[in-house]
């Protein structure tokens, strides 16, 4: 081998900037494969455990609300499903949340802390506390038509995210107006909605990192989204939470073999499931677009030694004139191509690495220096570029560019070491 070496070594000095761009090729293309790729499972892994942390794994719902859910959530236990963490009810609706200041539309829902787990909630509190139950305001209210005096009336509590608070302008402790529609006693039109108003306290403010629940989410507590939606003891559904979230398809399934028809059940890969599967195959196309990198340096290695044989006829005649074998002769074109496939992914990975660790930095240097925001989190819902780094993805990467590399060397291998010395050197 030390043969072999001495001779890539050379051919190394000779013909280093060749070498290089050849270099180069593989490391943009392994640095390229590396970050869109990371980037696109922290995507998809992130967005996957904020939706499943603050919505239910499975959902058990129906057109008017669920009556005796304590009945249903008991049939559900009966069951025995494995790896079930919760089993809560809740109210879903929509709402206008209104401000001294503005108003938004925003996403009511109603839990009740004793079954629901809100552990995303209290993890991410930036303002006040967890805190849902009912508190007490002073109110003015006219007496005998002439005198005013000041009472003090219980009202809930909701807890919404940083953005919507900066929206509406509020801050814990401030009063705001939750306006619902509701449907009047046995009205089954347009006609039957009105408006029900009802005031909370901001009781807490909390920042996901995810621009739909930052915006236009608010929690209030169960019995006061029945009250406000004039539920009585109605719920819009039940919601089950697994050690797993990947079992609640499964339960789906067998879920709806348990329960009438007017019953909708639905795990989270149903709230959205063209997002993910849109997700999924944007990755694949991204990964096979950027393989063509590593392909094209694979063929610039390829033609680079091509290039060699034809130049270097005469020295590689003159080489076996004085005892290297075919074997040598294959052995330090290998050589070369394995080096530039060596040094290409380390220097490729080494970057990838670095841009990863730094792509929230590097892209706010890019909008600060050019105004232009590449991951603005209105459109992309997070408020940083997620990424997810995992080793077999690197793994393959680095298989795939070194196999590429070793592969674009054989036929110049095989074509030099086929070469008549005699033939060589005949016109020398």
């Amino acid at each position: 081998m030390g043969f072999e070496l001495f001779i890539a070594k050379r051919y190394l000095r000779n013909r280093t900037r060749t070498t290089f761009i050849s270099i180069a090729g593989v490391c943009v293309g392994v640095a390229a494969l590396i970050v869109v790729l990371a980037v696109f499972t922290g995507f998809q892994s992130q967005l996957k455990s904020t939706m499943v942390s603050v919505h239910p794994h499975l959902k058990i719902e129906k057109w008017g609300g669920v009556t005796d859910w304590q009945s249903e959530v008991s049939k559900i236990q009966s069951l025995n499903m494995p790896g079930v963490r919760t089993i809560a009810p809740y109210v879903s609706a929509e709402a206008v949340l209104q401000s001294d200041a503005t108003a938004t539309g925003v996403i009511v829902k109603g839990v009740d802390s004793r079954y629901e787990d809100m552990a995303i909630f209290q993890k991410n509190l930036t303002g006040g506390e967890f805190d849902l139950s009912d508190t007490t305001i002073e109110k003015s209210k006219r007496w005998l038509f002439f005198f005013k005096k000041t009472v003090r009336v219980p009202v809930g509590k909701v807890l919404i995210g940083e953005s919507l608070a900066m929206i509406l302008r509020v801050h814990v402790g401030d009063t705001v107006t939750l306006i619902a529609p509701t449907f009047e006693s046995g009205a089954r039109s347009i006609a039957g909605i009105r408006a029900e108003t009802k005031t909370f306290i901001v009781g807490g403010v909390f920042h996901l990192g995810m621009s739909d629940f930052d915006t236009s989410f608010a929690m209030i507590s169960l019995p006061r989204a029945q009250e406000l939606y004039h539920l009585g003891g109605r719920v819009s559904g039940i919601g089950v939470r697994f050690q797993d979230v990947d079992q609640a398809l499964k339960w789906t399934l067998i879920l709806r073999g348990k329960f009438p028809l007017e019953y909708v059940i639905s795990s989270w890969q149903d709230v959205n499931p063209n997002f993910f599967q849109a997700l999924r195959v944007e990755k694949s196309v991204q990964m096979i677009f950027l393989a063509l990198i590593i392909l094209v340096a694979a063929f610039n290695i390829f033609s680079t030694l091509v290039m060699v044989v034809l130049e270097k006829t005469r020295d590689i005649g003159v080489l076996q004139a004085i005892g290297a074998t075919r074997a040598n002769i294959r052995k330090i074109f290998l050589l070369q191509g394995t080096t530039v496939g060596v040094l290409g992914v380390l220097s490729g990975t080494a970057i990838g690495l670095l841009v990863l660790f730094y792509r929230n930095d590097i892209l706010k240097f890019i909008k600060d220096t050019t105004g232009f925001e590449l991951f603005p989190s209105n459109i992309y819902l997070f408020d940083g570029l997620p990424a997810e780094i995992h080793a077999a993805d690197i793994i393959a990467i680095v298989g795939l560019a070194l196999g590429a590399s070793i592969l674009a060397a054989l036929y110049p291998a095989y074509r030099a070491s086929r070469l008549n010395p005699v033939e060589a050197i005949r016109y020398e």
